[in-house]
């Protein structure tokens, strides 16, 4: 993970204990949300053929704007494939809630609340599917919305994953967005490589 530009009033996950780990995977970029200008170059500067390029710093810069205005959002990502031309093609955001408490009754809990489609402001959700599975590294719910904006009509395709690992003591949250409805099956791909191939780890070093 790339350090964090700034100060913050709460250390860091990695700081204190274990965290949650996405594989390196090509094409991916991973870091540590509250970048400054400079930090967005430099993520912006490891994508191939675009290290200029103003579409790639602006997208650095939304994603973690919009991570850093969460609160709880941590850890961010962007997929710039080069079969979509090295594009920001999806994001991903981390989010970890400590003291989860029992496991299986969480688990539970969450199921119970993911029958309800979600409702978000601003936002209709025109297709809803969940599903609930136990893996080796915990139970998960994931549910998979595509919802258009009311204002712009543009449509986004979300993937929200939420992991109960056995290894910790809280929540971790993924939430995966594309505007790309063609790539759909290949961001979903994707993001279950980088699920299913997840650690927990002390060092995070630069990814």
């Amino acid at each position: 993970m790339v350090t964090p530009v700034g100060d913050r009033a709460a250390p860091m996950p990695w700081e204190q204990d274990q965290v949650f780990t996405f594989p390196e995977r090509e094409g991916w970029i991973f870091w540590a949300v509250g970048l400054n200008p400079a930090g967005w170059a430099d993520i912006a500067a490891q994508v191939p053929g675009r290290e200029n390029d103003d579409a790639v710093i602006g997208a650095v810069r939304a994603i973690d704007e919009r991570a850093m205005g969460e609160g709880q959002t941590w850890g961010a990502g962007i997929w710039f494939p080069g079969s979509n031309d090295h594009l920001p093609t999806a994001s991903v955001l981390v989010r970890t809630f400590p003291s989860r408490g029992d496991v299986m009754k969480a688990y539970r809990s969450l199921r119970k609340q993911v029958r309800r489609v979600p409702k978000m402001p601003g936002v209709t959700v025109s297709g809803y599917t969940f599903d609930s599975v136990e893996t080796e590294s915990g139970p998960m719910v994931v549910q998979v919305l595509d919802s258009a904006d009311d204002e712009s009509r543009a449509l986004l395709h979300t993937w929200r994953i939420t992991l109960f690992p056995l290894v910790k003591d809280e929540v971790v949250e993924i939430e995966c967005d594309t505007t790309y409805t063609h790539l759909v099956d290949d961001v979903e791909d994707e993001l279950s490589f980088l699920v299913q191939n997840s650690v927990y780890a002390v060092d995070q070093g630069d990814a």
